[in-house]
Formats: C-alpha cells, structure tokens, sequence
C-alpha cells in the first residue's frame, strides 16, 4: 500500500485544527467547564496543557514520524526493535503489553467514533431544524422543543449518527492528499469566518460581562475531586492523545516538519480554539438563566437555540451556527476514522476504499449504545474518555520514554537549530519522565475514587 502523506506543510495542522475545533472544543470544553467552578478549572486546564498536554502530543507525533506507521502497526515495529536488542525472553513487561495497548486504543478510537457521531447528529438534527423553521407558523415552538424530542427518540439518534459516519467515510475513503487535506482545508477558512462573527454577537449580549467573570475568574473552592481527571480526560479528547490519531497523523509528517514545532502549534490553536468557545457560548448560557443551569451534555444544545431565536435574524444566525458546528464535527471525525482505516490498512491487505467500508460499518455498530439515551453517552463519556483513554496515553508515555530512540529524540529538537533547542528538549525529557506519570496517576485514581463513591 503507497504511503499516505500530507501535500503541504499546512496539511497536518489543517487536520490536528479540525480535529481540536471539533465538537471537543465547541461542544464538551464548555460544559465540562461548567461542571467543574468555572474560571480555576480554566487555569488548571491550560497549565495541564503547558505540562501534560504538549509533552505528550510531542511524544505520540515522534512515534508516528519515527516508524513511519499508524500505532498497531508502529508497536509492531518496536516490538521488533527491541526484540533485535535484547533476548526475547528478557523483554520488559511494556514490550510485551504493546499489542495490547494498541489494540485498545484502537477499540477506544471505535468507542470515541460512536458517541461523537451521536453528538453530530444531533447538531445536523438542529441545522435541519433552523433551515426549516421559517416555513413553520410557530418556529420558536418548532426549535426549542427539538432537544426532548430529540432525546426521546433512539432510532432518530442512531439514524442521524449513521448519516453523519458515511459522510466521514466517503470522505476518509479518498485519502490523505485528495481527502482529509482537500476537505479540512476548504472547511478551515469557512469556519473561522463565520465563528468570528458569532463570538462578536455573543459578546454584544448584556449577559457577556458575568459570562466572562464566570469563565476567566477562578474561584478555587469549587473544583472537586473529579476536576483533575476531568481536565486530563479533556485535554486527550481534544489533542486526540491516547488513541491513536497523532500517531496516524505523525506518521504523514514530511521529512522537513519538526515534531516539537508542529506539536507545539497544535497545542496553541487548541488552546485558542478553547478560549474562543467559552467566548461564544457562556454569554448565551447566561443570557436569562443563573449559573446553577450551566450543566450537562444539553448545555449548547438548550440554550444557544433560545438564543438565536431571540435576536434580530437570528434564524439565519443559527443556520450558521450549527452550519459551523457541524463543519467541526466533521473534521474531528474525519481525523478519528482516518486512524481506524489506517490501522486496518497496514494490518490487512485490505484496500483503502474496503478498509474505509468496514470502519464505517463498525462505526455504524458503535453508535448503538450511546444513542440509546443522554445517560448511556455520559457513561460512555466517563468510561473511555476520562477512564481508558489516559490509561492507554500514560503506556505510550512509557513507550516513548523507553523505547524511542534516544539520539533521533534529541536530533529532531536539535534540528530547529535555535539557541533553545538544547533547553526544550531536557524540559521535555524531564517532564516526560518526572512529572507526567505522577500526574496521570493521580488523576487516574482521583477519577476511579469519585466514580466508584458516586
């Protein structure tokens, strides 16, 4: 099978924006805000991503460049290597838990694929609403009410996300250069023009002023001890970290682009792309409602269709907004199935058209549980996302630590060929191993305490 690889320089950051400015962003970070105090949790978000996040985003990306392959495939490849270096049966219990972990996280790429896709359809449920609410007598009824009726309805979520999952396929099918690129590309300039002006019409609500106090004042009395592993489970959400995509991703660099560099300016545009949905969402989560409403998957859902009914066209606006949305959504799920059909083709003899047929079908299969019910994608939520995903980022942090070559490791921050390469690199590899894996941990058994005393 020929080598995907991204066109241009751009490719990559094309891709990692769309996967970042997806539904992660726009959807799941202002609610997951919301459930844990606001402004501190921010702070502790983005100081997770200084130290937590870009390390192991570097990490995933320098596994995928180094091996040349999706992550089944590159933990093959290190296995072999290390089975070269040493006496097989001498191999450290990582080596031998290597296929294992790849194949989970695979499994949780599957799992993630489904319940995104549910959270999708709703957003093409509510579009399909906005564009046919001027041919309806009463359009704020018509609107409103959707979200009971969407979530009553089992076989109309699962018929949505099913929608949504060939779209992604067909997309996914052409491949890197004429697909993925091609496609997010055109998306990109779209959805940063109509964002900008959306943020500037929620900031000209009169309930901008607490929305913003919310969002960027910390009061640290009302994070919980659920808010470090939310944070955690957060940030591999939206920096696709722990299942696979940045490694698929990584794997298509060109030659020329530096890991750190490209990591690095993932890492900024996600956390812009943060900072831009508490600016675009909070002032109308708190146009007419207190704080105490700010909760839950409904949250964009509930209260920016009110919204926009409420202001001078606000049904174009929300044609729009949700137009945007689902642009977003598109492109992280094209980055998610992109990883799946990669995986299956290094590993199959399977053609990409075939290996992008059956992703879509068990894709298709992965839908069924979280589009059972608003609770049933919670649980999914909790389990993979803040459970399993940063499991599987800690092994691969791991991974890189002990298995990555050491000097092409270095090489590749010495190649930027500025005075602060030597520096970068030793922060990098003191976070890695020092300040990471406590991190992890921790997060990971304050998430088990809270969900098993809950």
């Amino acid at each position: 099978m020929r080598r995907g690889a991204w066109a241009t320089r751009f490719g990559i950051y094309f891709a990692a924006i769309g996967s970042a400015f997806g539904l992660g962003s726009l959807w799941r970070f202002p609610y997951i805000v919301s459930e844990n105090g606001g402004g501190a949790f921010v702070i502790v978000y983005f100081f997770l991503m200084l130290i937590l996040g870009i390390p192991l985003l570097i990490g995933e990306l320098l596994i995928g460049k180094f091996t040349r392959r999706s992550l089944m495939a590159a933990q093959k490849q290190l296995v072999a290597q290390s089975q070269v270096k040493q006496d097989p049966s001498k191999r450290t219990i990582l080596i031998r838990l290597m296929p294992y972990i790849a194949t989970l996280a695979l499994l949780c790429a599957l799992a993630i694929l489904g319940y995104y896709s549910v959270v999708s359809g709703w957003v093409l449920f509510f579009l399909a609403k906005f564009l046919a609410a001027p041919f309806v007598a009463a359009p704020h009824d018509f609107v409103t009410l959707s979200l009971s009726e969407l979530h009553a309805s089992s076989a109309l979520q699962a018929t949505l996300a099913i929608a949504h999952i060939v779209v992604v396929g067909v997309i996914v099918a052409k491949g890197v250069e004429e697909g993925i690129e091609r496609w997010v590309g055109l998306i990109m300039p779209v959805f940063v023009g109509i964002l900008s002006v959306l943020v500037l019409k929620s900031l000209s609500t009169n309930s901008s002023i607490e929305a913003l106090r919310y969002f960027m004042y910390p009061d640290f009395s009302k994070l919980t001890i659920k808010s470090l592993g939310a944070a955690v489970g957060q940030l591999c959400f939206t920096l696709s970290i722990g299942f696979g995509p940045m490694i698929t991703f990584g794997s298509y660099l060109r030659d020329d682009s530096l890991v750190p560099e490209t990591g690095f300016r993932v890492a900024v545009f996600d956390a812009l792309t943060a900072i831009i949905a508490g600016l675009l969402i909070f002032p109308l989560v708190f146009m007419g409602s207190s704080e105490t409403h700010v909760h839950g998957p409904g949250l964009l859902f509930a209260t920016v269709p009110q919204f926009l009914l409420s202001i001078d066209s606000g049904m174009i606006f929300g044609i729009f907004f949700f137009l945007c949305l689902y642009l977003a959504a598109l492109g992280a799920s094209i980055a998610i199935l992109e990883t799946i059909v990669a995986n299956i083709c290094e590993n199959t003899r399977l053609t990409r058209g075939r290996a992008s047929l059956l992703a879509v079908s068990a894709g298709v299969f992965a839908t069924f549980i979280p589009s059972l019910s608003v609770h049933a994608l919670e649980l999914t939520d909790l389990v993979v996302v803040n459970g399993i995903v940063p499991i599987i980022a800690l092994l691969l942090c791991f991974v890189v630590n002990r298995e990555l070559n050491e000097k092409a490791k270095r090489d590749e921050f010495f190649a930027m060929g500025n005075a602060g390469s030597p520096i970068l690199y030793s922060h990098w590899r003191f976070l890695m191993k020092w300040f990471v894996p406590p991190l992890m941990i921790a997060a990971l058994a304050l998430q088990a305490f809270a969900f098993f005393h809950w």
